[in-house]
This record gives structure tokens, sequence and C-alpha cells, in this order.
């Protein structure tokens, strides 16, 4: 009985577990670029000792590709993640291609990050002979501010997801060089965003299905405490 009360407690923590995941999911329905993450649990039995083994993969499907118009809204068609760097020169990777130009030209993201060309960042301000700020982005990622070719934009992938880790705001870092791969064919969508991979109505029920588990666990728990509960007290009536 001590065995069956750890392994539906054990159980529980695990349902609670998967549903912050899915939780999560939910909360970022609206973010572009957002890859939705999938819960796992493995049971396993060796020489009658059970144990379990838990993990969390992201699930890098494409989300759904929206247009906005906006000349500064790119998204990737195919595989490949933006490169960008931070405040402190680390670099991180994003399918969120939702950028802006800041005070003194630089293309960044909203959270600030600088986005990276080949020849590093990519300024678009105007020269004093430039009257008007034209950019257009090709396909193939080269940025032009009027009729002046800028730079072109640094794709990269990676040999294996499962060594690449989120950070926030839609990004990844990765610590192993060796896994990363500087990309040379890719189609890039000017105008318009990739949205979040997550389905909404097949995050909500697997939502209430957890939920149900967890409280039929919860209830099975409760009888097996009460039980435990009787028996000493019926124990403690004969000594």
């Amino acid at each position: 009985m001590e065995i069956n009360l750890e392994t539906l407690k054990n159980n529980m923590t695990s349902l609670l577990k998967k549903t912050d995941v899915t939780a999560n999911n939910l909360a970022n329905i609206s973010t572009n670029g957002f890859k939705k993450d999938n819960y796992f649990v493995q049971y396993l039995e060796e020489n009658n000792d059970k144990s379990s083994a838990e993990s969390v993969k992201t699930d890098f499907r494409a989300g759904t590709m929206k247009e906005t118009g906006n000349p500064l809204d790119l998204a990737i068609g195919g595989k490949g993640f933006f490169t960008l760097m931070d405040q402190e020169g680390v670099s991180t990777y994003t399918r969120d291609g939702h950028f802006k130009i800041d005070d003194e030209g630089f293309l960044i993201t909203l959270s600030g990050e600088a986005v990276m060309g080949k020849k590093g960042t990519i300024n678009l301000k105007p020269s004093e002979e430039e009257k008007i700020s034209n950019i257009n982005i090709t396909q193939v990622g080269e940025v032009y501010l009027n009729e002046r070719l800028v730079d072109q934009l640094k794709i990269t992938d990676f040999e294996d997801y499962n060594k690449i880790n989120k950070s926030g705001n839609s990004q990844y870092t990765v610590s192993d060089i060796e896994n990363i791969i500087e990309m040379e064919d890719f189609r890039i969508i000017q105008g318009g965003l990739e949205g979040s991979n997550v389905d909404p109505m097949v995050e909500m029920v697997q939502l209430l299905e957890t939920q149900r588990n967890f409280e039929s666990t919860q209830r099975a728990v409760r009888t097996i405490d009460d039980a435990l509960k009787k028996a000493t007290n019926e124990v403690g009536k004969y000594r």
C-alpha cells in the first residue's frame, strides 16, 4: 500500500508539471514565433525497481504565417532562425521577426537585441543625401536601404534541436558551437510574421484531461490515506 501511495503522489507531481507546461502554451497563443512544449514521462522497471524519467521537448514545427504589411516584420519560410546579439554580446536565435529600428538606426527586436547580418549589426539610418528611407528585404535576406545594399541577414540553423535552450521572448541559446549551422538556402518573407504553433483547442482538451486525471488521483490518495489512518487506529486499540 505504501508503494501504491508513493506512486500516486509521484503521478500527481507529474500531472502538475504537465499542467504548467500546457498552461504556458496557452498563455503564448498570440506570441510571435513561439514553439509549444510537450511534457513526457517514461516509466521504467528493472529488477522490480520502478522509476520514472520526465522530459520537456519543444515542438519546432512552423506556426501560421500572417501578413502585416510592415516592412520591418519578417518571417522565415522553412527552417532557420534569425541571429541576434544581446547587450552583453551573447548570441541568441529566434523565429519572431517583429523588428524595429532604434534611435541610432540599428535593426533590433522589441526587447532590444540587435538583429545580425553577415557583416555584423544592421544599421538602416539614412545618410544625409538620402531624403527617404525605403527598406526592402529580399527573399535571400539582402537588406536594402533605398537602393543601397546594407547587409544580408544571418540565418542560423542547428544540427540537433534537442541541444538548444529556450531563454524567453521566443528566443533560444546554444552552448555547443558545433551545433550551429549558418544557412545559405532560406526564404525571407517581408511584411509577414510567423505566429505561435499552439493549437488552442488541442491544448484546452489536454488541460481538461490532465485536470480530471489529477482530481481522480487525488481522490485515490485520500482513500489510501484514510485507510492507513483507520488501520493505525485499529492496531492502537489492541496495544
